[in-house]
């Protein structure tokens, strides 16, 4: 098989995957906590209401599927850090209790749900003061206009702070747990991946790739993921932010398989195109697809800016003539992932005109792919950390480009 060559990953024994499920270590947390309330003392802020799992996640360990549920967690700039719930989901603090900076916990159940916000603000107004400036992530999805509405009337004498890219700073640059933790979540989507290869066939459907994706991710150790696979086939490979239809695998026509497993929340995808009995102009495309991805690996190291990564890759599409087909991101920062997707909100996206210097500990899903709208996508991706003198593949399924059969 072309581009094929032996990964260099092994699927863990269940001796390994317990000793993997080590949770991050309370000494972190409270780094991360430090640092956040480093900040707002600097913005004058006397407490902070996070409302996205994945900063609730990412300064206090806890996490829970029902993330469309209210939940706050509130910081002072001291000490306290008080972790707002449903009583439904007390179980899922209580596993971790042992080893999280939380100070308080505060439960709520369903018939409360209306007093909810005056119950928050009455703990903003107690550990923060009662005319203090109050930090809210603003450009969240969690918190809906009439919940801001009634926050902000019990807390009227508070000036509100927008801190939605405080969190967000901090987890541009992984510590080496979270690296760890990407390094095993991509070991398990490049076993996923590889077995999904090998068993499709021309007549398949791609609902029946999408379950062997599944079988594939859980069967190597993956926890519950931030979205399902995404297949898609023929026509389907033009309608992108779409997955499978029960559409059939045919000869001459692009399948692509992007998925992801998860190791601690954290997500390591990868994008594969598989073309059985490719044509020649299918060919050309997937060999740009391939050279594009390799000169973006090239530039990433430390010094290098997000700007420099995409010229890299456009300018091997300009060589083939098909920079018209090329999305206008090639790249974007992942971690710590809830539904709907793997992706860091304000994270670090490799298009034009962005600036921002690469550091070390920075994670990147790298998808690049040719599409034209209702018409065929090929793609190919690789998920990678920054090192100290360059870069490292997190998800290495020993596939280099496009997948012709």
């Amino acid at each position: 098989m072309p581009g094929k060559s032996e990964p260099t990953f092994h699927v863990a024994t269940p001796a390994e995957l317990r000793v993997q499920k080590a949770p991050v270590e309370r000494r972190e947390l409270d780094a991360r906590l430090a640092l956040v309330r480093e900040e707002m003392r600097a913005r004058g802020v006397s407490v902070s209401l996070f409302t996205t799992p994945e900063s609730i996640c990412y300064l206090s360990g806890y996490s829970t599927r029902a993330i469309t549920a209210m939940q706050v967690l509130l910081v002072d700039a001291r000490s306290e850090a008080v972790l707002v719930i449903r009583r439904m989901d007390e179980g899922n603090y209580l596993r971790m209790r042992d080893r999280s900076p939380i100070t308080r916990l505060v439960i709520f159940t369903d018939d409360r749900l209306q007093d909810t916000m005056e119950i928050i603000a009455g703990l903003a107004r107690e550990i923060g003061g009662s005319s203090g400036a109050v930090g809210l992530e603003l450009d969240g999805m969690f918190l809906p206009p009439k919940q801001y509405d009634v926050l902000k009337a019990a807390l009227p004498h508070a000036e509100v702070i927008n801190i939605g890219a405080m969190a967000d700073r901090l987890r541009l640059v992984k510590s080496s747990f979270e690296v760890a933790c990407h390094r095993y979540a991509g070991a398990m989507t490049a076993a996923a991946m590889k077995r999904a290869v090998a068993n499709m066939r021309p007549g398949m459907t791609d609902s029946a790739v999408a379950a062997d994706v599944a079988a594939g991710l859980i069967e190597a150790g993956s926890e519950w993921v931030a979205t399902w696979p995404i297949i898609l086939t023929g026509q389907e490979t033009g309608r992108v932010h779409s997955s499978w239809q029960n559409e059939e695998i045919r000869r001459g026509q692009p399948t692509l398989l992007e998925f992801s497993a998860a190791r601690q929340r954290y997500h390591s995808p990868l994008l594969r195109t598989v073309i059985f009995s490719p044509d020649e102009e299918q060919r050309r495309l997937s060999e740009a697809v391939r050279k594009a991805c390799k000169a973006g690996i090239e530039a990433i190291k430390p010094g290098a800016t997000a700007e420099q990564v995409y010229f890299a890759e456009r300018s091997v599409m300009e060589e083939y003539g098909v920079a018209d087909l090329m999305s206008g991101r090639v790249g974007y920062t992942v971690g710590i992932g809830f539904a709907p997707n793997w992706v860091q909100r304000a994270g670090v996206d490799f298009m034009r005109g962005n600036g921002t210097v690469l550091q070390p500990g920075m994670v990147f899903h790298m998808p690049i792919l040719l599409m034209q709208a209702d018409v065929f996508g090929i793609g190919h991706s690789n998920t990678i950390v920054v090192t100290e003198d360059g870069n490292e593949i997190l998800a290495d399924d020993g596939f280099d480009g496009p997948i012709l059969i």
